[in-house]
């Protein structure tokens, strides 16, 4: 019986942990990359009726990598 339950929280924690991190993923990194593409290129980019999923969450990624540089450069002095 020990082993059923085992599995069971084991496979209960799997998919929390899935939702959560598809969950960051999907509305911060999406949503801060969609924001920075769209200041950079002046609202042109990317457009809504093209799948730009993977774009946003790379562009995402990157500023949010240098937003997190930028703080920790001024904030080292």
């Amino acid at each position: 019986m020990e082993e059923v339950a085992e599995g069971l929280g084991r496979g209960l924690f799997r998919l929390l942990k899935w939702i959560i991190i598809d969950a960051f993923i999907e509305f911060f990194v999406y949503g801060y990359g969609y924001v920075i593409l769209k200041i950079i290129t002046i609202g042109k980019y990317p457009k809504p009726n093209q799948n730009n999923d993977g774009l946003c969450i790379v562009a995402g990624v990157i500023s949010i990598a240098v937003t997190i540089g930028i703080i920790m450069l001024f904030n080292s002095k």
